[in-house]
This record gives C-alpha cells, structure tokens and sequence, in this order.
C-alpha cells in the first residue's frame, strides 16, 4: 500500500499528464481549425483582388498571371466555365483535366456564390482548402495546400506546448514540494503512532506544519494517549483479579479432569480384572474387556483435550516454530487415524508446501479437523493442501447455519451430531492453535451434503514476515 505522499504526488502527477495530453490535443485541433479559416479568409481576399485584376487581362496574358501568382504565393487558381470545364490552371494545363461542375465548392457557389471545401485533390494528389466564388457566369477558385497549413500550425503549436510545459513543470514542482511536507508530517504521526503501540504514552507528539487536517490528528492523537495512559493504569488494577479467577477456573478444570480420571482407573482396574478371570466365556471376556479399555482411552484423550484446551485460553503455549513439510505431518497424522479408525478411508491430496510452525501444534490441529470429520461422516474424508490453504472436505450431514458460528465455543456441542466421547473442545483447540499462528479457522457447511474445514496458510507467511520484520 502507498503512502499518503506517494498517492498525492502520483495522483498529481499522473493528473498533470493527462491534463497536458489533453490540452495538447485540444490545442492542437483548435489551432488547426484557427489556421485553416484565417487561409479561408485570406483567400477570400485574394480571389476578390484577383478578379478586379483578371478583368483588366486579355485572355492570352491569364494564364501566365496565373502561374506567376502561384509561384509567389503557392495559391493555386483555377477559372472555370458554367458548364465545370476548366478554362485556365496555374498548376498545369486544363487540357485533359476532368470536369468541375460537381466539386463541392463549386456546387456552394453555385447556389449562394461562395464555396469552401476541404478536400483530397485528384489532379495534385494532396489534400487543399478550396475557396470558390461566382463571378457571372464563369467561377474563380483558389486553393491552398493543407500541408503548408499543417506546417505553420506545428511552429505554432510547439511555441505553445512549450510555453504550457514549462507551466506544468513549476505546478509539478509545487506538488513536490507539499508532497515532501506531507510525507514529513506523516513520518511524524507514523512515530508517534509507533511511541502509542509500545505504550510510551508520555513521549510527546511531534507537531505537524503541512495541513490543518494533519493538526486535527495530532491532536486527537494526544487525547488517545492520555485515555491508553488511563486505561493502563486501570488495566494494571484489575490484572491481579483476572489472574485469580484464571487460576479458579484452572483448578475447577483440573478437579474435573481429576473427577473423569477416577472412573477411568476403576475401569482399567475393572478390565484387569476380567482379564484374569477364568470363568467367562473367552469371546465375550474379550469383547467386554476391548469396549471398557477403548471407552477409558477415549476418557482419557477428552481429560487432555480439556487440559490443553485450558492451557491455550490462558496462554499457556507459545509456539515454537520451525520448518518442516506439511505433507509429512498430514501424512502422520493419517496414519494414526486409520489405526484407530479400521475400515475408513482418508485421502490425501498434498502439494509439496514448506511450512514454518510449532509442529507440534499443528499436528494436534490437523489431527483434530480429520478426527472430526471422520466422526461426522461414513464415506470418506479428503484432505486437500496447496501453498495457500488446507481443507479437509467430508461428505457427512452437514451443519445448520445457526451452529457454524457456535461449534468453536467451548464445550458447544451439536445436540443432534453428539456422540457420548465428546466435550466439544476440538474446533476449540483447532481455533486456539490457528489464531497463535496467525491465522483462522474458515468452516462452510451444507446440511446434507458435507462440510469443509480449513485454514489460510498464507495469514501464517505474513505473520511470520511481520515478526522477522519486528527482531
């Protein structure tokens, strides 16, 4: 993003640009339309001076009047007759050269005894302005190259555009100029800013001198940071009570956790047991015995969740990044989950990415997204990765709009998608670990057709350049 010097000056110089284009191409037509009625009007005058002269010639002197004139004056005349043949030529011989009486200028003289026309002469092969006028029952028509005309008009454009750079070149640098005082007002505020976001709320506010609006700033700045001053210190009073109710809320989970520990002892004991008893059949001992221990293995694994769950919400963990490839990680990740779910399918569609993270957290984050849609889901789950995000897409039942917003909440459960081995922590720990990385966790859901779970791999490069930037 540009700054706020950089826009002005573009922005005026890209506006000065186009104003000098279309000034130059206005100019340019408007001094070309000027040019070719100032020769109109100047050979209107010659051809009424011309006529008084012609009047007083033999008809055998004309023609060599006539090209003496051109030769001077670079006008071309012509006489014509009533019927359009051409009488005398200043240019060449009227021998040969096709009939007038439909040209343009000579029909307008015809009918109002003036003509003009701009138009492509077949007989030089050069554009020319034509003036006509009847005289009797004869027409005398002149005719003056445009390429003459162009010519004079581009001298006299040039003088112009030169006179009209020169104006833009002292507007452009009165536009530098403000855009140096604006950036140095902004590198002001911008470091008073930075004194706000380290809480160095006594440093003082450099004053601002480019505009009036940069004054206001500054000075709502000032405000802002003797409210942050005061909110600190009212911060700092009530950090101690917030580290009390943190520390009752740990020790009301860990009791929790101590509770759900209890039954899952008696079970094992129990299990235990039942191994060694003789008496029940062998098939159904055994099956007894797989039911107790897996449900005391899925007691268990709630008892950490709920533990790491804890430990994120009162920052607890802060990650350690490394690097290491994502495929590696999902890949383990799929190998644990088809252990402990037989039978199910997971598939994986990875591009190589290089990822630079806590693991360790992202591990628990990914195993958690496909645990997920295992258990919500019989057919089978992708997992779909590229430089820019992670996905993993189930085909379940989907969940209802009003949930999407609610299923990260901790300990939310959906009533009907419940299973008995769920505290709905999961998308909690998913949303936790995410957010320590810099990024969030994008769920879109179609009740009856599946669900995607997600996350921007991209939100994880830019906070990684932004703490680079910052050490």
């Amino acid at each position: 993003m540009l700054k706020l010097s950089q826009l002005f000056f573009r922005r005026s110089a890209l506006i000065l640009t186009v104003t000098f284009i279309l000034a130059a191409l206005t100019g340019y037509y408007l001094l070309r339309q000027m040019e070719i009625d100032t020769h109109a009007r100047m050979l209107r005058n010659s051809l009424t001076i011309l006529e008084q002269e012609l009047q007083t010639l033999p008809p055998a002197k004309i023609p060599a009047t006539l090209r003496t004139i051109h030769q001077k004056t670079g006008i071309r005349i012509t006489v014509i007759a009533p019927d359009g043949k051409v009488l005398f030529e200043s240019n060449r011989s009227p021998v040969g050269m096709e009939n007038h009486a439909t040209r343009p200028e000579i029909l307008q003289a015809k009918k109002s005894g003036w003509g003009e026309a701009v138009r492509h002469s077949a007989t030089l092969d050069e554009d020319l302005l034509y003036i006509a006028h009847r005289e009797g029952d004869s027409y005398l028509r002149t005719a003056y190259s445009l390429e003459r005309i162009h010519r004079q008009l581009l001298q006299l454009w040039l003088k112009a555009l030169g006179f009209f750079a020169l104006i833009l070149l002292l507007i452009l640098a009165l536009s530098l100029r403000l855009n140096r005082r604006i950036q140095g007002d902004s590198d002001r505020l911008r470091r008073s800013l930075e004194q706000l976001l380290e809480k160095n709320y006594d440093a003082e506010i450099d004053t601002v001198e480019c505009c009036k609006e940069f004054a206001q700033i500054r000075k709502m700045l000032r405000k802002v940071s003797k409210k942050l001053a005061k909110r600190e210190r009212q911060k700092a009073k009530y950090t101690k009570k917030l580290k009390t109710l943190t520390r009752r809320q740990s020790d009301i989970i860990s009791a929790i956790s101590h509770e759900f520990k209890n039954p899952v002892a008696a079970i094992m004991g129990y299990a235990q047991t039942l191994r060694e008893s003789r008496n029940l059949d062998p098939q159904i001992r055994e099956r007894f015995l797989e039911k107790i221990h897996s449900n005391a293995e899925k007691i268990s694994a709630m008892i950490d969740r709920l533990s790491l769950a804890i430990r994120l919400e009162n920052r607890g963990f802060t990650p350690k990044r490394n690097r290491f490839p994502l495929s590696q990680v999902i890949s383990s990740v799929r190998e644990t989950l088809l252990q402990k779910y037989p039978g199910r399918e997971i598939v994986l569609e990875c591009e190589p990415v290089e990822l630079e993270a806590d693991r360790d957290m992202i591990e628990q984050a990914v195993m958690n997204l496909i645990e997920n849609a295992l258990k919500y889901s019989a057919d089978k789950v992708i997992v779909r990765c590229d430089a820019e995000k992670l996905e993993v897409i189930d085909r379940g039942e989907g969940i209802e709009p009003g949930d999407l917003e609610k299923i990260t909440k901790k300990f939310y459960r959906v009533d009907r998608l419940s299973w008995n081995n769920s505290i709905g922590v999961g998308l909690y720990i998913v949303k936790y670990i995410l957010r320590l990385h810099g990024t969030e966790l994008e769920i879109r859901s179609v009740p009856g057709e599946g669900s995607v779970f997600g996350f921007s791999l991209r939100g994880m490069k830019e906070r990684n350049e932004k703490l680079e930037t910052r050490n």
